[in-house]
């Protein structure tokens, strides 16, 4: 549980190739990527729809290079665990600072986990932050599970659900823009191996359950501890700024390890009032 998770924050600033043997499949469920038309009632920037590359190992802003070769710049040398506060995992041109880094030790499954967040500068492109999670420590004993990228921010990783049976690693994100969606790290690892899930896809879900007329407006603080998000809801002729049409609460379910969905979604609708303006 959360009084598992033990996190060492980097003094120095204040804040994977992924090896995957036969026993630890990461899989991307096929469910939470497809989705109803009706699911467009999401308003989420275009890059939350298709988690992104954004600095490559060229250090070039979205060069070309694909999720594939950032894995492939990971690397693990013998003393990385030691030099985690001062040198970056991701080998890139660009530059690159090491922000927070930590460790989740006291786990059910598997070995300890280890993550760094670091922040990178392209020379073409806007500041990104990378978010990298590995599980073990020996250089040949090792899984790299995350090497996820946004424009926006991550929060630190956190242990959320810990037991012989199900661990479930949750890391908030962001987008950057004025949209601001869901940029959040999700994860579980079950009897099968590790399953890694779109957040957006869940919300896709859940929006497509609204009645016509409303859509779930970007970037919501999910509760996977609990299984809910509250997220506001947009009318059609909502802003970007402002979401008028109510909140919906979202249960999620867990029916296994490696399937996450859409319990129930209770929505309520906010009445339209007159707007009072007052100046002195």
């Amino acid at each position: 549980m959360a009084g598992n998770l033990q996190v060492m924050i980097s003094a120095r600033i204040g804040r994977a190739r992924r090896s995957i043997a036969s026993a630890l499949a990461l899989v991307l469920l096929p469910s939470q990527t497809t989705l109803p038309a009706t699911a467009a009632n999401l308003d989420k920037p275009a890059e939350a729809s298709n988690p992104q590359v954004q600095v490559c190992p060229d250090g070039g802003y979205q060069s070309g290079c694909d999720r594939e070769s950032i894995e492939n710049a990971i690397v693990v040398e013998e003393d990385w665990a030691a030099t985690l506060t001062i040198r970056c995992l991701y080998r890139s041109r660009a530059p690159c600072v090491p922000l927070a880094t930590g460790r989740i030790e006291l786990v059910e499954q598997g070995r300890p986990l280890t993550w760094q967040l670091v922040a990178l500068h392209p020379k073409d492109g806007p500041r990104t932050e990378m978010l990298i999670l590995v599980e073990g420590i020996e250089q040949l004993d090792r899984i790299i599970l995350s090497t996820h990228q946004t424009d926006g921010w991550f929060s630190p990783p956190e242990l959320v659900q810990n037991s012989a049976a199900l661990m479930i690693v949750h890391a908030a994100g962001r987008y950057g823009g004025s949209g601001g969606g869901n940029a959040d790290i999700l994860l579980s690892r079950h009897e099968q191996g590790w399953t890694t899930f779109d957040v957006n896809a869940l919300l896709d879900e859940a929006s497509a359950m609204l009645p016509p007329g409303f859509r779930m407006a970007a970037g919501v603080d999910f509760d996977f501890r609990h299984m809910l998000v509250a997220a506001p809801v947009k009318r059609s002729g909502d802003g970007g700024c402002c979401a008028t049409g109510g909140t919906a609460f979202v249960d999620f379910e867990m029916p296994g390890g490696n399937a996450l969905q859409v319990a129930s979604v209770r929505f309520e609708e906010t009445a339209p009032v007159k707007t009072h303006r007052h100046q002195r």
